[in-house]
């Protein structure tokens, strides 16, 4: 398991995950996802699916999407690239101005560069990230996979959708005090409503999905730093070490210091 936040200011992110699970969000970097194998129930804007091994999805910056734990025993596994727009070579004016009707490609309609060339950006990321190559990787994936998507022009609905406005604040907010109240006045909506809005288009509650948030945040510091799980709890936006504690456990059915004890650095 090693779900991510993608709040990153990184040109490129590329990583396996196994049992992936990250509630409704967004970004404005370009997402591709790759199952090796396995299954994944994905939603990208309104559309859901279950991907299976060697299908393939893309996700236009500003779409909110979320990914499902498996619900079953079987493992899975997917790889991950999160990438700025300036690596997506000719197909930059394309990828802002529209979106796809349907961002999934099923392994029978994939094109074999494509799933070798994630493999490749993986290894090069890997070995030390030459921004050159990992641009023309992307580039062939594009050019595989583009023209086969049935595209549509932005008229920026997004912009004027609760559910977006929703996601975009608690991304740029959650390291804050933040409350329903607060997001409530700031949607000019009432926070009874909002928390219907919650219910029905997040299937959760404003607190577990902030705290979610939270919590994929605290993995990837916990990921990529050696800060002590206190540290990472404040930063991530919880009042105390507790409050994160029992927020991961909730999630991941074990404490963050079993986590890193298993998986990543020691405590």
């Amino acid at each position: 398991m090693t779900p991510y936040y993608e709040k990153t200011y990184d040109d490129i992110r590329i990583f396996y995950a196994d049992d992936f699970y990250f509630p409704a969000h967004l970004h404005n970097h370009m997402e591709m996802l790759y199952v090796v194998n396995g299954t994944i129930a994905v939603s990208i804007h309104n559309l859901s699916k279950e991907l299976k091994e060697g299908d393939f999805a893309i996700i236009f910056p500003n779409t909110i999407h979320s990914y499902e734990l498996n619900k079953t025993n079987t493992p899975c596994r997917i790889l991950l690239t999160v990438c700025s727009l300036k690596l997506t070579n000719n197909f930059f004016k394309k990828i802002t101005s529209n979106y796809p009707l349907d961002p999934f490609i099923p392994s029978e309609k994939l094109h074999e560069n494509v799933g070798f060339a994630m493999t490749e950006i993986e290894k090069e990321h890997y070995h030390g990230s030459d921004l050159n190559v990992c641009s023309a990787l992307i580039h062939l994936i594009l050019s595989r996979t583009i023209p086969m998507l049935d595209l549509a022009k932005n008229q920026d609905l997004q912009n004027y959708d609760l559910t977006y406005k929703i996601a975009s604040y608690v991304s740029e907010h959650f390291q804050e005090n933040l409350t329903l109240t607060e997001l409530a006045n700031h949607l000019n909506v009432s926070k009874y409503y909002l928390s219907r809005m919650f219910s029905s288009k997040f299937n959760t509650s404003f607190n577990q999905y902030v705290n979610c948030i939270r919590v994929n945040y605290a993995l990837t510091q916990m990921q990529l730093t050696d800060y002590t799980l206190t540290r990472i709890s404040i930063d991530s936006g919880f009042e105390s070490q507790r409050t994160f504690n029992r927020a991961f456990k909730e999630i991941f059915h074990l404490s963050p210091s079993e986590y890193r004890k298993r998986v990543m650095l020691p405590t």
